[in-house]
């Protein structure tokens, strides 16, 4: 009867699941490495809407523009507003896809306006649907998202990175040395095996040189794996997070207490009294915060607000006006918050006195489990930083995607290698 052997079950899952997913996680790999640098390589690909001429004279407010792109397209919403304009760039206005929780019917022709922000002449629209060169990079990212296959593609890119999630820790069990045969008195062993523990484990992370092609490959193979292994790990269990919620919810509610509600906002900070505050304005025939002032209004109440918790905003990323509440609500990111999507911070003012409703610090409110969960999705997205360190972060992410791709090149060269070889010893043993 033949031995149950954990290595050789655990090779041999690995190594078929491997060449099962090797081509997705090739392609997820090297498109990631493009993602990275997203908004960089859509600027790249998209010249003709986003590059314009810098003027002498400084740009024009963004109300001024939002006013231009809204009077020109009257069938459609722009709720959302950029905070800022940046020199020698066009500003971009999002077509609204929802008015309030529901879906805007019939759905836009287009996604964006892009204007310039020096003369407010509109420079054109993309529907990032289409197949065209500028919308590249939406391809791209749709194509790692989900194969271009919607709900299906997401499906089986889910799959996948469960099955990646868990050939993390069988990968990573195979690395580990073998354990030492019994020739000597079991505290013989003992000892010998403690002090040999590590010093044969560290071939596994070293990659020779001046050897053959099979054995670099192998190097490669279980030194990137170990290296890169805790990010690795990050960006398959996120994978699932985005594709296969079903499984990520439960298994990270029973691990780190992630609450059932996705993307819950934690307690807010009530508004301190308007004394201590920039002061509301009150008019009975006018909003007190108009698109004229809202983002310098907006900008002071969160500056006062973070200072009064010990913060310090980084980066304002975004306006957004609510119609049915008649409210202005701006996302912004402080020293402490985890990313720039839902790890950012937002604030919340009555446009019609100007008092603050509600401010939101997300890393203050947020559980535990939220920020696990946020740290996942922040570091598989790359909305770490800024300025510099954001740019090293994206290299790091992009080598990762590299780094992929390698991966699973080298796991289907070592396959095809060892079945070469069984197939020979199979012809000598005819």
């Amino acid at each position: 009867m033949t031995s149950f052997n954990p290595r050789q079950t655990c090779l041999w899952i690995h190594r078929y699941t491997g060449l099962v997913m090797a081509a997705f996680l090739f392609m997820a790999g090297m498109t990631g490495a493009l993602l990275a640098f997203h908004d960089e390589l859509d600027a790249l690909f998209n010249q003709r809407l986003v590059v314009v001429e810098q003027a002498q004279t400084p740009p024009l407010s963004i109300a001024t523009l939002h006013e231009k792109v809204s009077s020109r397209y009257l069938e459609y919403g722009f709720s959302t507003m950029p905070v800022a304009s940046e020199p020698n760039r066009a500003v971009v206005f999002a077509v609204d896809k929802y008015k309030g929780d529901i879906k805007v019917e019939p759905e836009p022709l287009f996604q964006e306006v892009y204007i310039n922000p020096y003369t407010a002449d509109i420079i054109g629209v993309r529907d990032k649907d289409e197949w065209a060169w500028r919308n590249t990079m939406w391809k791209v990212f749709w194509l790692h998202r989900e194969l271009l296959l919607g709900d299906i593609g997401k499906l089986v890119l889910g799959i996948i990175a469960l099955v990646w999630t868990i050939n993390c820790f069988i990968g990573f069990y195979l690395t580990l040395p073998r354990a030492v045969k019994k020739n000597h008195t079991p505290r013989q062993d003992l000892a010998k095996k403690r002090a040999s523990l590590l010093k044969r484990w560290l071939p596994a992370w070293k990659i020779r040189r001046d050897t053959n092609a099979f054995k670099l490959n192998y190097d490669v193979h279980h030194a990137f794996g170990l290296w890169l292994w805790l990010m690795l790990f990050v960006i398959a269990w996120s994978s699932v997070g985005f594709n296969l919620q079903q499984v990520y919810r439960p298994v990270m509610q029973a691990v780190v207490g992630l609450d059932g509600n996705k993307g819950k906002e934690g307690k807010s900070n009530k508004a301190d009294k308007p004394s201590e505050q920039v002061k509301p304005v009150r008019n009975a025939t006018a909003n007190a915060v108009n698109k004229a002032n809202s983002i310098d209004y907006l900008s002071k109440q969160a500056n006062i607000a973070a200072q009064k918790n010990g913060l310090t905003i980084q980066q304002l990323l975004g306006m957004r006006w609510v119609e049915d509440d008649q409210q202005w609500q701006m996302r912004f990111k402080t020293n402490q918050d985890i990313g720039k999507k839902s790890g950012a911070s937002s604030i919340t003012v009555n446009a019609r006195d100007g008092s603050v409703e509600k401010v939101n610090f997300a890393y203050q409110n947020a559980s535990f489990g939220h920020k696990v969960d946020q740290w996942l999705s922040t570091l598989h997205m790359g909305h770490i930083s800024h300025g510099a360190g954001h740019l090293a972060y994206q290299i790091f992410l992009a080598l990762i995607g590299v780094a992929v791709a390698v991966l699973s090149g080298t796991g289907v060269y070592l396959w095809w290698k060892g079945r070469q070889q069984r197939l020979k010893s199979l012809q000598k043993l005819r």
